[in-house]
This record gives structure tokens, C-alpha cells and sequence, in this order.
């Protein structure tokens, strides 16, 4: 079985992107191929920073080999979040041989060993909730993704499944929760994005919408693990650092399951990645 790992950015969030890729060289194991999808006018820069090809410098016999894809297309003017949403939703027709797809952003760096087991429990990717009753009491800002992923998907929407890096997904899941949407909306699913808001709060939530539809129509495909109070379990060794701030300045994020001032490049520093 396929693993590719899918990754959406932009020219902006590059030097984010170099630190993923040199933790995805020096941690990640046993991934198929890396496709990375940017607008059309940052294919240049891209390709200064990567060549497509085989990834690993230093292999060993029997060593798996991950081969990088680059993939472009115009993007949206003053829609750049919403088109990003997009492509996600659209994963399997970018990672066309994959049988599972993993989800990471540029700002993101593996922190650990993994491979695709790490994140796929005999057969089963790991998907993890919390019930927006309960979470919304804690932070009623995320009753945003409910309210607007039901206005999309034709049944009540429970879960939030937007709970931490890498979102994992079974390929045939994309074009099924693309179906509930157009059923839902009687629009293409790329017209319906476009016609979100773009800005924060956004009116349209990709990984809400997809954990959703998995919760409700493919329970028995996936590892179900209730996610209490934003302590990830069972661990994901994936670090989300936030990229709309600089990336040599304090951040407060999330860090092993705990709140925490961080500088993103003195920890990335730290684990060898510059």
C-alpha cells in the first residue's frame, strides 16, 4: 500500500518549507513519493529550492525511496486560502497512485522516526476528534468550522477533526465528500470554495469537512481516537509551528501537547534541520 505525503504552499512560506523537507529526509521512512503544490508564478522559486527526483542523499540498500513531485496551477486572486483548500480537497487526483494520503503544511517538521505505520494502525489511519460540544466550551471560535462545514455537507456535523498534522486519508474518501458537497451545495466543489471567504474566519474548512465525512460514511476505515483538552494521542511527532509570523521570532503554539513560548528556528536548530 501507497503513503505520499501532499503539501500545499506558496512562495511566502518557502524557508518553512526547506526545514520540512530536511525533516522529511532525516526522519520520514517509507513514504512513496512527496507532491508539492504551489501557484503557477512560485514554480521558479520553487525550483531553486527543490529539484524534482529522488529524494535521499544518503541510501543504504533496501532503504525506500521517495520521489518529489512538482505540481502547479493558477491560483485564485485574493483567494489564496480558500484556493489552497481547493487542491486538499482534490488530494487524489494530485497523488494519482496513492493509496493513503498525508496531509502536512510547509510551516510543519517531523520531530521523530516515522513511517507510514506511524501513522496508519493495521490498515487503519489515525483520525482524531473532539466533540464540538465539548470543545466549543473551551473555544467557542471553533464553532466556526461546525457552522460552516455543515453548510456544505448534507448531515449534522458532530466532530472536529482538525486536531493536529499529518491528517491522513484514504484516497477514495476525496471524491466521496466532493459528491456529498455538490449534493449538498448544487455547485462544483471549486465553485462553491471560491465563493467563501477568504479571510479568517474562513466560511469553508477542508479537514472538518473530510474527517466528517469519514466519521459518518467510513467509520470502519478508520482508527477513531477521542483528543481531550489538545493532547495529541497517540503521538503524532509532527511540530506545527505557525507560519504567518516570523520564523526567527517567539511564537506561542502548541508543543507536545502543552502551550509553550518558542523561538521556531532555535527548535529547528535543534533538531539538526538548518
Amino acid at each position: 500500500m501507497k503513503t505520499d505525503i501532499f503539501i500545499v504552499t506558496y512562495a511566502k512560506d518557502f524557508p518553512w518549507l526547506k526545514c520540512c523537507l530536511r525533516s522529511i529526509q532525516k526522519f520520514a521512512r517509507g513514504f512513496s513519493e512527496i507532491h508539492i503544490l504551489v501557484p503557477t508564478q512560485d514554480v521558479e522559486a520553487l525550483g531553486t529550492l527543490v529539484n524534482p527526483g529522488s529524494f535521499w542523499d544518503d541510501l543504504k540498500p533496501g532503504d525506500p525511496r521517495a520521489y518529489i513531485h512538482l505540481h502547479s496551477e493558477n491560483d485564485w486572486p485574493d483567494k489564496g486560502m480558500v484556493w489552497h483548500m481547493n487542491q486538499i480537497m482534490h488530494a487524489d487526483q494530485w497523488c494519482p497512485t496513492a493509496d493513503f494520503i498525508a496531509h502536512i503544511d510547509a510551516d510543519c517538521i517531523f520531530t521523530h522516526p516515522v513511517t507510514p505505520e506511524t501513522y496508519i494502525l493495521s490498515g487503519k489511519p489515525i483520525l482524531r476528534f473532539e466533540n464540538f460540544a465539548f470543545m466549543g466550551k473551551r473555544n467557542p471560535n471553533v464553532l466556526n468550522w461546525q457552522r460552516c462545514t455543515e453548510a456544505c455537507l448534507p448531515f449534522p456535523v458532530h466532530y472536529e477533526t482538525m486536531r493536529c498534522h499529518p491528517g491522513v486519508f484514504h484516497r477514495d474518501l476525496y471524491a466521496e465528500a466532493r459528491h456529498q458537497m455538490e449534493f449538498k451545495t448544487g455547485k462544483p466543489v471549486p465553485e462553491y470554495i471560491r465563493s467563501c471567504r477568504n479571510e479568517y474566519p474562513q466560511t469553508f474548512c477542508e479537514f472538518v469537512t473530510l474527517g466528517n465525512v469519514a466519521m459518518h460514511l467510513f467509520p470502519f476505515l478508520y482508527h477513531m481516537v477521542e483528543q481531550i483538552n489538545d493532547l495529541p494521542a497517540p503521538p503524532n511527532y509532527l511540530q506545527q509551528f505557525w507560519s504567518h509570523g516570523p520564523i526567527d521570532q517567539p511564537q506561542d503554539i502548541w508543543v507536545n501537547g502543552k502551550q509553550k513560548l518558542v523561538v521556531p528556528l532555535e527548535m529547528i536548530r535543534e533538531y539538526g534541520l538548518t
